[in-house]
């Protein structure tokens, strides 16, 4: 009588409840990955120029010197953006989770001003909140002005929370799974703020 012999490799391939597990470990991670929460927080600094413009509502909260010296600055070409944000990202699964890196696009009054990506290889366990830098420096060219002066450019810049708001970001997370793989989100989506209730 003969008998047929196989290795435990060709065993597990063959196994249904070995694909069964397998199947229903990725879609465990698929939910966890989709119940991922993102939250933008409120600007931390805001400089225009070299000027503290963090709690510029308006042209006239920066003086007439101040002014002068922004409208300088952008003729010459030198009128250096730079904003410093935090992204809380927060698993509420019971998966262990790998943040491959968040992809960003930073826009205002809706056009894309730069983008980036932070949350390089970031471990997330389960209930864990971690915090992800986001810091731009971007030279203001004329263009994106419009006309208008960085004075105006520079009013409820940073301001998050009133009806005025201006700066929104948006975000597009790539997860790394346990075994390797990648899983990128389709496309960019809207960030809340952190008063967004959950």
């Amino acid at each position: 009588m003969t008998t047929t012999q196989c290795s435990v490799s060709d065993q597990v391939k063959e196994s249904p409840n070995a694909k069964k597990s397998n199947l229903s470990a990725q879609a465990l991670e698929n939910q966890a990955f989709d119940r991922m929460q993102f939250r933008l927080n409120f600007m931390d600094e805001a400089r225009l120029g070299g000027q503290d413009i963090l709690f510029v509502r308006q042209a006239t909260d920066l003086t007439s010197a101040q002014q002068t010296k922004l409208q300088t600055a952008l003729q010459s070409n030198n009128l250096p953006l730079k904003l410093r944000m935090r992204i809380y990202a927060r698993n509420p699964s019971a998966v262990n989770l790998q943040l491959k890196q968040l992809d960003y696009q930073i826009l205002v009054d809706g056009r894309e001003l730069t983008k980036g990506v932070t949350g390089l290889n970031e471990e997330l366990e389960p209930s864990a909140i971690i915090t992800l830098p986001v810091a731009v420096d971007f030279n203001v060219p004329a263009a994106l002005l419009s006309g208008s002066t960085p004075a105006a450019f520079a009013a409820n810049l940073a301001d998050f929370t009133g009806s005025g708001r201006r700066l929104t970001m948006r975000i597009r997370p790539t997860y790394a799974s346990i075994s390797g793989r990648v899983a990128p989100q389709a496309d960019f989506q809207p960030i809340e703020l952190v008063t967004k209730k959950r």
